[in-house]
């Protein structure tokens, strides 16, 4: 199933989905992108890619796979 954000409508990636469910709530049906995600949290898409990184390498969460 294909996933579009819901405030710019871009095609979205598993590991933005799994992020978002990360930081904001696990149980979302709705995503932001990662520059979405970023301007609302005053973050950096940057750091946010750097995050999922983190979660994937050093958390092994099993959201990030």
């Amino acid at each position: 199933m294909e996933h579009k954000c819901m405030r710019c409508g871009k095609n979205l990636k598993s590991d933005e989905i799994a992020l978002y469910r990360k930081l904001i709530w696990r149980e979302a049906t709705e995503y932001l992108c990662i520059e979405c995600l970023a301007g609302d949290l005053s973050s950096t898409p940057e750091r946010l890619s750097q995050l999922i990184d983190y979660f994937r390498t050093k958390q092994k969460c099993c959201l990030f796979v």
